[in-house]
């Protein structure tokens, strides 16, 4: 108890700060009243956290009709709970992944290009810094590279999301328990290879990847080497799956991914977080590419899939979907518009073809939708700011109920 005194003292603190400011968001009613749901918040906590980078409504829609037909839901949107999210960041409409992610993860606004630090410059802590307070293990996953803007939100604090190998340094001297992706280069010298073709990207000449080994991080970078990994003798996984993003086909998959870092970190009593990014959603609807993006989005689903199977057997367990913003202005059509900016046809598995087209080759300022299940999952209706995603989580790690028993 006098461990995590400070760290709900903080949360009051923090909370009242943030939700009496003009950009935050009205805080939901979190009473209960039964007292068997009190009973329940003080068990371990798990959350599952899956953000696809750039995933609007559009982005699930086609995914969707890909991979089920026109009337069965992905399982992303099958949960129970759903809400919308809004997604601008402290000093532009449109937010970046930067600042999108670093809201979903602290609570708090903040400028575009910069991860878990306020614009006043000073550091926000992260969700997965309080899961950590309060003992649990923790865990990043991605299909892009683990230093990129959205891993980087949860476990590093830097002024530009470019400083890669700086915030490579900080995700080891978080002590994360399980760190999946690509990115080996943020972590190598110049002067190392490492598994694969490119030179490292690091001047200082340090290797984090022997200075993780002598750490006591088990260390892989192929599907062959992930699936031997001993879970219950490994307490600290790094793999990096490619220089930079992991590149097509990507293997191992990101629901294998998830699998094993559900695996590993369910083993510690205290609970888990887990952050896991379908990275490559945004890149490629960037480059207004609907059948890659369609596909990055369908494997994202099979990692909810993991999540949720994990999630119906385990109590205290949160699981959310969401995105950092939504990327290329997506349209799903039935019929072609015949458009210069049309791709398609794409069809249904049942021979129905559709057609997707592109507003732009950038983000834009739509809502996002979110989905939801578990413990506290009710939070997550109606309309409201991304920055409301952190206190949803907040509450089952720290639950404010229990703020007057410890005065007692």
């Amino acid at each position: 108890m006098k461990k995590i005194l400070p760290v709900l003292l903080t949360l009051i603190v923090l909370n009242f700060l943030v939700f009496n400011s003009p950009v935050a968001a009205k805080p939901v009613d979190r009473l209960l009243s039964d007292p068997q749901q009190q009973i329940n918040q003080s068990m371990a906590p798990k959350i599952l956290l899956f953000i696809g980078d750039g995933m609007g409504l559009e982005q699930r829609k086609a995914a969707q009709w890909s991979s089920k037909g026109l009337d069965e839901p992905l399982i992303m949107d099958q949960l129970p709970y759903s809400g919308w999210s809004q997604t601008a960041s402290a000093d532009n409409l449109i937010t970046d992944s930067a600042a999108g992610a670093t809201a979903i993860a602290t609570g708090y606004p903040t400028n575009n290009g910069m991860i878990a630090i306020s614009p006043e410059f000073a550091n926000l802590k992260t969700i997965l810094e309080y899961a950590q307070e309060r003992g649990m293990a923790t865990g990043l996953v991605t299909t892009v590279q683990i230093s990129h803007a959205t891993p980087a939100s949860f476990g590093s604090h830097v002024i530009n999301r470019g400083q890669m190998t700086d915030i490579a340094q900080q995700l080891l001297e978080h002590k994360i328990n399980v760190i999946l992706g690509g990115g080996e280069d943020e972590f190598l010298p110049i002067t190392d290879n490492g598994c694969f073709t490119q030179p490292g990207e690091r001047d200082d000449e340090r290797n984090l990847i022997q200075e993780a080994q002598a750490a006591g991080y088990t260390y892989v970078c192929t599907s062959e080497d992930l699936a031997l990994v001993n879970i219950a003798e490994t307490t600290h996984l790094l793999g990096l799956f490619g220089d930079e993003e992991m590149l097509h086909p990507i293997t191992p998959t990101l629901a294998t991914m998830t699998q094993t870092a559900i695996d590993i970190l369910s083993l510690d009593p205290d609970g888990f977080f887990l952050m896991v990014e379908g990275g490559q959603i945004d890149w490629f609807c960037h480059a207004n590419d609907a059948a890659n993006a369609i596909q990055e989005t369908i494997d994202l689903d099979a990692a909810v899939q993991i999540g949720r199977s994990f999630q119906t057997t385990v109590e205290n367990t949160l699981l959310i979907v969401t995105a950092d913003h939504e990327t290329g202005g997506m349209k799903v059509h039935l019929s072609t518009t015949g458009g210069p900016d049309e791709d398609g046809p794409f069809f249904t598995p049942q021979g129905i073809p559709f057609y997707v087209t592109w507003d732009t080759n950038g983000h834009t300022a739509a809502d996002i939708p979110l989905t939801a299940l578990g413990s506290g999952a009710e939070q997550a209706q109606g309309i409201f700011p991304n920055t409301q995603l952190f206190w949803i989580m907040a509450d089952l790690i720290f639950p404010r109920l229990y703020l007057p028993l410890l005065f007692k």
